[in-house]
């Protein structure tokens, strides 16, 4: 498994314990939109407002609370996440954000009755029911991206009758996907250090290996993410790349073109005017406020310059992943979403099957097992990959200005997965 370490930022020196006052846990019963009734909340197909083990082994929401006693927070179960949520109520929003809540908010008007979409006032507890909601979607899309919707995966037995499926029924993990929303580095840090032993300031992904379970940590005080659309975006990328992971089980490392594809495509759907980058531990990294990456990449193509597969399959890290290697993954993966769908899915449930001769996950002679799935897969060798690529580009792209770019913002770098335990 890879072992990443996020690029640390600058933080303020602070003289004075960061969480010295104790606060009384937030009352779910006081959540204005479901009172925490299981009724409800099952209707919402939500479980409850905590407590439920979260972070490291042998811990749970109430210790969490503990720790950042600071911070008001709010749990938050559904499905496929445990959500815990620390950073206050909406901002107002900007005009062009208003149109997507108010859609939003009416779904969730269908589960939850005294939700008024017009009302764009969130405070936190909508704001969780929000990012619940949000969060099971890109559960449902990446089920889609990759063919894994409603896929029978395995429940603690490893093995089900069609073979290895994981280790647990959520993609093939034991537990289900954590995030936790902070509102500042110096909380980050201090969960962190308790439960990585990491002191990181960029967004974190973690595996709890004795758990079963990945996780993300993410404060806003990074780039733009205090704006919710930029979390949003932030998240949908952290999800691809955990669910990327946990599918059928977190046994080995797949190609970095792939995961950082996926993770800007999904982000990217969300809002393209906000991109997240990954770094190694100890590597500088590279990213861009450009926004409208497919002139970026027809321009790469039509001047022979984009980088080819067999290059973008040899990379071993992050950090040697530049930013016209960014666009061209994202390109890639758009290519092979639009026009190979189910090869897309076959390929990436293949990656997922490097099996050993008594059917269990090994993470032996990857290049190989990768140009084995590429062709059978997807129907072509790395060259014929790239020429059918590169037509499309220059057929799908021709045409978009850049006027987009300029203004948009840089997105946080240093996002790793670090195997934890």
């Amino acid at each position: 498994m890879r072992a990443f370490l996020g690029v640390v930022m600058a933080v303020c020196v602070l003289l004075a314990p960061a969480h010295a006052q104790k606060k009384k846990r937030m009352d779910p019963a006081e959540c204005s939109w479901c009172k925490n009734d299981p009724a409800l909340l099952a209707g919402a197909g939500l479980v409850s407002h905590g407590g439920f083990a979260f972070g490291k082994k042998g811990s749970d929401t109430e210790k969490v609370e503990a720790l950042l006693s600071s911070l008001d927070i709010v749990w938050l179960e559904s499905e496929h996440y445990r959500l815990g949520f620390g950073i206050g109520p909406l901002p107002k929003p900007k005009l062009e954000e208003k149109k997507k809540l108010i859609a939003e908010l009416t779904r969730l008007k269908e589960v939850l009755p005294t939700v008024a979409p017009e009302n764009l006032n969130l405070d936190v507890w909508m704001r969780a029911h929000l990012y619940a909601q949000r969060l099971e979607d890109l559960y449902k899309r990446f089920g889609e991206l990759t063919g894994v919707t409603g896929m029978r995966f395995a429940a603690g037995m490893g093995k089900t009758a069609g073979g290895y499926m994981g280790e647990g029924p959520y993609l093939g993990m034991k537990e289900k996907y954590e995030i936790l929303v902070l509102p500042n580095e110096v909380a980050q840090k201090d969960f962190l250090i308790e439960h990585a032993g990491l002191q990181v300031t960029r967004t974190q992904r973690w595996h709890y290996t004795d758990r079963g379970a990945i996780a993300a940590i993410v404060h806003i005080r990074q780039a733009k993410l205090r704006e919710d659309s930029a979390l949003h975006a932030h998240l949908g990328a952290q999800m691809a790349h955990n669910l990327f992971d946990g599918l059928k089980s977190y046994n080995y490392d797949t190609p970095i073109w792939i995961h950082s594809g996926l993770a800007h495509y999904m982000e990217r759907e969300i809002d393209p005017m906000n991109n997240s980058f990954d770094a190694d531990e100890g590597s500088t990294f590279e990213t861009t406020s450009k926004t409208n990456w497919k002139a970026e990449v027809y321009k790469l193509v039509a001047s022979n310059q984009a980088p080819r597969m067999a290059e973008l399959v040899s990379l071993k890290n992050y950090g040697e992943l530049k930013i016209n290697a960014h666009f061209v993954v994202w390109s890639m993966v758009d290519y092979l979403a639009t026009e190979k769908p189910e090869a897309l899915a076959k390929f990436v449930q293949g990656l997922k099957s490097n099996f050993n001769e008594q059917g269990l996950p090994t993470g032996a002679n990857l290049p190989d097992w990768h140009r084995k799935q590429f062709g059978e897969c997807l129907g072509m060798n790395y060259n014929q990959f790239d020429e059918a690529w590169r037509q499309f580009v220059m057929s799908r792209y021709r045409g978009n200005p850049k006027k987009e770019d300029g203004p948009g913002p840089l997105g946080p770098g240093g996002l790793p997965l670090r195997p934890g335990g």
